[in-house]
């Protein structure tokens, strides 16, 4: 008798209506994502050039810097890399392209192995400057925080590792090497040789049409555009620069990344992604801000001792923004993936669409996307001690004559980044 009250109560028939409608929402929302996942892939495909004849016009026969820098990368250019710069020179066409490669003290043969590449691109009359600098990590190190004259050297900070004395930072030593990779762009420009593009190429695996996907980015309007990076897929692995919209770092790892509603729903749709900074592998940035004089830097040393770093390639665009030099707009181009492995360039390829996130991995990264912004603080405890850390680095700079004054804050992190003598470490 009591069971079959029960059965027939008003709690019970609730409960069974619940359970329908919630099944039902679940269902709608599911058949809703499995839509737009077709649609994503859709845009994915349609933005994604392999033959330059098919680019839109505004990016057909643009003039390339291409600049890269090496350390220690013997096996990468050997294997992967000079072949697929030759294939891109090959696209694009040597007249439209000039190649800027910097490699500084490598441990291993990369030089021998830049020395062959530029053989081969002087005996096919390619444009090029390839610049093999003797000095080491060990070097630089050597050199000690000092000048001649006693005077310090830029770029070296007080760390807490125990017994160091001063130890030489290794953002602003990047930073430097960029720049000295980008000096024949200078050069070639006070001779009156511009360029369209300047293309910057990790130690990554791609091919060309990837570089014509990412020049095609919001059909050839931005002011900077990235590739999506990979190592161990399905995360991503540049996120040392990547910020989206709101100039916050990515909420999660994997697909699809952003807390931000208009970069979130951009990647959603599988659309060219307005973001704040990202780097991400490979990018195309437009020449016009480095000719009005635009470099690559690091956080001040004074700040830096704090405990804090910032990537030179995420400062890069603050620098551009705080100059009104990025109106063009910053960009993350999801149909153009790289990976650092052949592996993981194959996996975020797969399929005969080629792409990178499946049905399951769709509908499973909005779900997790949706449970992290409730969860987690639009405001990390991160960016609140870095927040504190710059506030206080500008009070203790009051009675300094340096004027302390950082329009990189999206940039910066609790972490600092010494230069080793084979590598770099955190302290």
């Amino acid at each position: 008798m009591f069971l079959r009250t029960y059965r027939r109560s008003p709690q019970r028939r609730l409960l069974r209506a619940l359970v329908f409608i919630f099944g039902a929402l679940f269902l709608l929302d599911l058949l809703t994502l499995l839509k737009h996942y077709r649609e994503f892939s859709r845009n994915l495909l349609s933005h994604t050039y392999t033959e330059l004849s098919t680019l839109p016009s505004p990016v057909q026969n643009q003039k390339i810097f291409i600049c890269a820098q090496f350390w220690t990368n013997a096996k990468v250019i050997h294997d992967r890399w000079g072949q697929a710069l030759l294939d891109l020179v090959g696209v694009l066409g040597k007249d439209n392209v000039y190649v800027s490669i910097y490699e500084s003290g490598s441990l291993d043969n990369t030089k021998d192995i830049l020395q062959v590449l530029d053989n081969v691109l002087a005996e096919n009359h390619i444009s090029r400057s390839i610049v093999l600098d003797p000095t080491t990590h060990a070097d630089e190190i050597n050199a000690g925080p000092l000048d001649e004259q006693g005077n310090p050297r830029p770029g070296w900070i007080q760390t807490t590792t125990v017994g160091a004395g001063k130890e030489m930072r290794r953002i602003p030593y990047l930073a430097n090497l960029r720049n000295k990779a980008l000096k024949p762009l200078f050069d070639l420009h006070s001779k009156g040789r511009n360029f369209d593009r300047i293309l910057f190429l990790n130690d990554i695996v791609f091919q060309p049409s990837d570089v014509l996907s990412l020049l095609a980015t919001n059909q050839g309007s931005y002011s900077a555009a990235c590739a999506l990076d990979f190592h161990h897929p399905p995360t991503y692995y540049d996120t040392f620069a990547l910020r989206d919209s709101q100039g916050n770092s990515t909420i999660m790892s994997s697909f699809p990344y952003f807390r931000s509603l208009d970069s979130r729903e951009a990647m959603l749709d599988g659309r060219a992604v307005k973001v704040q900074s990202c780097w991400n592998g490979m990018v195309a940035m437009d020449p016009s801000p480095f000719y009005e004089g635009l470099r690559f830097r690091a956080l001040p040393d004074s700040l830096a001792s704090k405990h804090l770093e910032a990537s030179e390639c995420c400062l890069i665009y603050t620098d551009m923004a705080a100059s009104n030099l990025a109106g063009g707009g910053i960009y993350l181009n999801p149909a153009v993936r790289v990976g650092y492995t052949v592996e993981a360039y194959n996996t975020t390829h797969a399929g005969p669409d080629q792409n990178f996130v499946s049905s399951t991995g769709y509908v499973t990264g909005v779900w997790s996307n949706r449970i992290k912004r409730h969860l987690i603080p639009a405001v990390s405890a991160q960016a609140k001690e870095v927040a504190k850390k710059m506030e206080r680095w500008v009070k203790d700079g009051s009675n300094s004559l340096e004027k302390r004054e950082e329009n990189g804050r999206i940039c910066v992190i609790p972490e600092q980044h010494i230069l080793i003598w084979n590598g770099w470490k955190h302290t």
